[in-house]
């Protein structure tokens, strides 16, 4: 009987910290976000210990395109959210050499490699992820070698 009565104790116990936690619907809009390249707004969603953004949103106007740049740090994990993405690897832009990603798309981008992006015909929202540290699975590497 004792056990019962612990077990049902320990039971509403935990009650208040289950009703606690649940899925939160984010509210991109009230999130701080920063211009970067002059034209995409970034929306940090998390942070390395050091602060350094691993999870972010890239939202484009349509027509803004992000100039040549490459990131020192870490393969980056992009999907495209929405919108169509027009991208080019290289270190100037080169309309001819773009391919189109639509919603769904899902990239990788290796450290120092230059690439541009745009919204040529309509916004573009990305969800891009900093791998520092972490590692792909095999599979996904094999596909990088292709």
């Amino acid at each position: 009987m004792k056990a019962l009565l612990f077990s049902l104790a320990c039971s509403l116990a935990a009650l208040p910290a289950a009703a606690a936690a649940q899925t939160t619907l984010i509210d991109i809009g009230a999130l701080p976000s920063t211009q970067v390249h002059g034209v995409a707004q970034l929306t940090p969603l998390a942070v390395s210990p050091s602060g350094e953004p691993t999870v972010v949103l890239l939202d484009l106007d349509s027509g803004d395109v992000v100039p040549p740049h490459a990131t020192e740090s870490g393969l980056r994990l992009l999907t495209v959210i929405s919108g169509a993405m027009s991208w080019g690897d290289g270190y100037r832009v080169d309309e001819t050499r773009e391919i189109v990603y639509p919603p769904g798309s899902v990239l990788t981008v290796p450290p120092m490699l230059d690439h541009w992006l745009a919204a040529r015909s309509g916004p573009v929202r990305i969800q891009m992820i900093a791998l520092d540290g972490q590692s792909p699975v095999a599979e996904l590497l094999q596909q990088q070698l292709k």
